[in-house]
């Protein structure tokens, strides 16, 4: 599998703290399955701007190399998008995922309207953006989702918020999920400890399903290629109102598991 989505780079983030941690959080990794690790650590104006990014992956990748984990590591970035949205795109001290493809954020908080406009500037700028953990946003109904999916905008759920929320399950079943990934932080907290979710998930979509959001499509953007979308059946193209129904009560309340998880 490939991890599109973690923060396993030391000292640069949130995420671990140190090269040890950094190394016990990939082992999980591939005890899990995952072969190849995008380390997309935040980035952000006024935040974390890849100070020691490149010197430190370089530690990790030999590390991994002398240890023979016999796993891939890639670099990028998740970005966080703001007011400082121009200034990011043109000074390009991020690392993109492949050639095209980002991986953003933004505020929880951020109405769709905003949004959106925010993504058709990266998308304007060339690149293509994958919207992470789609579970947090808020404000966002179906409707706005779908929008974004056929302005291009590729969507990813984390793997510990995709299993017990029944409107993501669904998302999830009707294929409309680009991306899952483990946004995986630190020892304890958001971690590898995701086979149950991974089971349920399975059960959910089938293997197919599965392995597109955690190979095929992970390979894709390595690669450069493509993500293709088909909005031309009946069902998808009366997507709007299967989003607004399932998708209503979404971004209401606490995530309770998840927050037990981070601790």
């Amino acid at each position: 599998m490939v991890d599109i989505h973690t923060h396993l780079l030391f000292g640069v983030d949130d995420g671990p703290e140190t090269l040890e941690e950094s190394i016990k959080l990939i082992e999980l990794g591939k005890k899990l399955g995952y072969s190849e690790f995008i380390l997309t650590s935040h980035f952000g104006k006024g935040r974390f701007q890849n100070q020691n990014y490149d010197k430190n992956f370089e530690i990790l990748k030999s590390e991994c190399e002398k240890l023979s984990l016999g796993i891939v590591l890639h670099k990028g970035n998740e970005i966080y998008l703001d007011e400082n949205i121009s200034e990011i795109l043109k000074e390009k001290r991020f690392n993109t995922l492949g050639e095209r493809y980002l991986l953003v954020e933004f505020s929880p908080l951020t109405i769709p309207g905003v949004a959106e406009g925010m993504l058709k500037r990266v998308i304007s700028a060339g690149y293509i953006p994958i919207l992470a953990h789609i579970e947090r946003y808020k404000h966002f109904r179906g409707s706005d989702l779908v929008r974004l999916k056929k302005l291009g905008v590729k969507l990813q759920v984390n793997i510990s918020g995709a299993s017990y929320n029944k409107s993501v399950e669904r998302l999830l079943k009707e294929g409309y999920i680009d991306f899952l990934g483990s946004d995986t932080h630190r020892l304890g907290k958001r971690d590898y400890n995701l086979v149950d979710e991974l089971i349920d998930i399975k059960k959910l979509v089938g293997e197919d399903l599965l392995r597109k959001m955690t190979l095929t499509n992970g390979k894709k953007i390595l690669n450069s290629q493509e993500i293709e979308e088909d909005f031309g059946d009946e069902e998808k193209g009366s997507s709007s109102s299967f989003f607004s129904t399932f998708f209503g009560g979404i971004f209401k309340g606490a995530r309770a598991r998840r927050d037990l998880k981070q601790g």
